[in-house]
């Protein structure tokens, strides 16, 4: 099979699940691609593109639904734990990904969205909800999920135990208290 950006990604992820971030190296995906790890860099520019893409991969199955946006919002935070909660390392990803390229991220683009017509909703649609502001919202709701499913993930790796694919109490609290912070 030929090498292409999608195999990379594919044996990246595949490589960041099994082993972790750590052992995520451009030499070390190239073994695995039997490819010389300057083929690599024909699909990818650096490894912090290579992150950045992998977290865009990781974050762009989560689906918001809802009767309104906040429902929307927290039921896209509870699919994202899901999501990645059987990732290793996926918080120190997609916190990569926000610092090098927040728009790359499906997640962000779809909350900020959802943040203006909340905020739109409780302003009586007098159109309060700018872009920057829903960004802000979408990038800082993000920073909250990620640091508690990286919190949940050191707990269960301490215990020796699998984490859950359901997200906790504690999880669930915080993403409506951020949700709720910016709906006035």
């Amino acid at each position: 099979m030929a090498l292409s950006r999608e195999k990379i990604l594919s044996t990246a992820f595949d490589l960041l699940k099994q082993y972790g971030l750590a052992d995520l190296s451009m030499r070390r995906l190239a073994t695995e691609l039997e490819v010389a790890p300057g083929a690599l860099y024909y699909h990818v520019k650096n490894k912090q593109q290579l992150l950045a893409s992998l977290a865009s991969r990781m974050v762009a199955e989560v689906e918001f639904r809802g009767p309104s946006p906040a429902k929307a919002l927290e039921f896209g935070c509870l699919e994202l734990f899901r999501q990645l909660s059987q990732v290793r390392e996926a918080a120190e990803v997609i916190r990569l990904a926000l610092a090098v390229a927040p728009e790359s991220l499906r997640f962000v683009r779809e909350a900020a969205r959802l943040f203006e017509q909340l905020v739109d909703e409780v302003q009586d649609g007098a159109s309060g909800g700018s872009p920057a502001a829903g960004q802000l919202a979408a990038t800082m709701l993000l920073h909250v999920c990620v640091s508690f499913l990286e919190e949940e993930q050191t707990r269960a790796l301490l215990a020796g135990v699998t984490i859950a694919e359901q997200a906790p109490s504690s999880y669930i609290a915080a993403v409506q208290a951020s949700i709720a912070g910016w709906s006035g």
